[in-house]
């Protein structure tokens, strides 16, 4: 199984010392700009039906006034944890010289939060700068870098790696009203759907509203250690596709290693299978006591968030039709260019999709023999679109989930999975779920 071993790491009682003395501040600023932003989606096209890619992202700048704004401004919704948010406005009072409130909010997140690292290390930014010893970014002075410990340079590079994603999702966060261009339709059975974003390190959070995404909130995670695109067993790596979750997991009935609880995801799907991935057991799961999160790399392959977000998720996302498109980079549509991606794709896959779900075809079936067998059961093009219809995209598969009467009348899940092959969707999978 995938689930996770927690690694032994230098205590931070340990590294505080040393990122008394050599971590430089923290400048917010500076750091919006050492990370790549999500495009605007006016400046993008709508996304192609068939050739589905990963747009570039071009770098912004914000002054620490505005992540000031950032952080105090914008609303917190009910239930939310604002601790991510906490520690940015520590950052930002301090690229903005205002380092005794800085010091003071750093003290009181670390006092309720003794276990978050990235709080430790913050509060000792601040300490540093409040001595007049700031000298850039995680920029050591040579002669302690050259004293430092590998792993202790190693545990604070790692560290800087979610100071950076962490401040990205707030000075580049999605454009307003954003919608994944994955999610290109939701069924009426499908209240919520994840999109993970492997590059970002973030997990978005989309609910149904009147049969359209609405980003409701996201949330920083861990990976894999190797990274992502995960295709055997033991490799450490996060999988990328379109998944499901299948169960929730209480904490009573877990290991104190998994925190809060989980929710687990149907890796390896019937699209994995049919290319020889291995390995099983990928969750989104908690953290072990004595942490409060995770660096961005340090999972054997799991989606590890914190405690208060696991708990968040898990209260409000149903198991068993609640998609999870995990990829490295998201492509933001406007709700214009959704609805334009939506009207495109129904158009191209619904008379195939309808076919094949009401003539029961199986992938080996070729079409003409399946259609001289039964023609009459044929619908024609016209064919209404079911109200659970789901369509999941990612880069050269297209995943549709609907509800249909099994053979003893009762409601079933179904799924189908279509393959780009030659400029064709060819269907290579369908089948009951449940």
């Amino acid at each position: 199984m995938n689930h996770d071993r927690p690694r032994r790491q230098t205590p931070l009682r340990k590294l505080l010392p040393w990122a008394l003395l050599g971590v430089p501040l923290v400048f917010a600023a500076r750091a919006a700009t050492d990370y790549h932003a999500v495009p605007s989606a006016t400046q993008q096209p709508a996304a192609q039906t068939a050739d589905f890619q990963d747009a570039p992202r071009a770098p912004a700048a914000v002054t620490a006034h505005t992540l000031l704004k950032l952080t105090t401004r914008l609303s917190i919704p009910t239930g939310e944890d604002a601790t991510e948010r906490r520690l940015l406005h520590v950052y930002a009072e301090v690229a903005a010289g205002n380092l005794d409130a800085a010091r003071e909010q750093a003290t009181q997140l670390v006092r309720e939060h003794p276990h978050f690292a990235l709080a430790q290390l913050a509060l000792a930014d601040v300490l540093q700068a409040s001595s007049g010893r700031g000298g850039g970014f995680a920029a050591l002075p040579p002669d302690l870098a050259a004293t430092l410990p590998p792993a202790a340079r190693t545990r604070l590079d790692e560290l800087r790696a979610e100071a950076l994603v962490r401040l990205s999702a707030y000075t580049n966060p999605p454009p307003a009203g954003a919608i994944a261009a994955n999610l290109v339709a939701l069924g009426a059975d499908v209240k919520r759907a994840l999109v993970i974003e492997t590059s970002r390190s973030r997990v978005y959070v989309f609910d149904q509203r009147d049969g359209q995404p609405v980003l409701r909130a996201s949330y920083y995670f861990s990976q894999g250690r190797q990274g992502d695109g995960k295709t055997r067993a033991g490799d450490l790596k996060t999988p990328l596709g379109i998944y499901f979750i299948t169960r929730k997991i209480d904490p009573a009935n877990l290991k104190p290693l998994y925190g809060a609880g989980a929710l687990t995801l149907n890796y390896p799907n019937e699209w994995d299978k049919l290319q020889g991935y291995t390995g099983f057991g990928v969750w989104l799961h908690g953290t072990p006591p004595g942490s409060y999160a995770r660096v961005p790399r340090a999972s054997d392959g799991c989606v590890v968030l914190s405690n208060p977000d696991v708990r968040s998720l898990m209260a409000q996302t149903p198991a068993g039709a609640t998609p999870v498109v995990i990829t490295r980079q998201v492509r933001w549509l406007s709700p214009a260019q959704w609805t334009a991606q939506r009207q495109r794709l129904i158009a191209q896959l619904q008379p195939e999709i309808v076919r094949a779900a009401s003539l029961g075809l199986r992938p080996q079936d070729p079409p003409a023999a399946a259609s001289a067998a039964a023609p009459a059961a044929a619908p024609s093009p016209a064919s209404p679109i079911p109200a659970s219809l789901s369509i999941l995209q990612y880069p050269g598969q297209i995943v549709v989930q609907y509800s249909a009467a099994n053979a003893t009348g009762h409601a079933a899940l179904y799924r189908q999975y279509w393959a780009q092959r030659s400029q064709q969707w060819q269907l290579i999978f369908q089948g009951s779920v449940s």
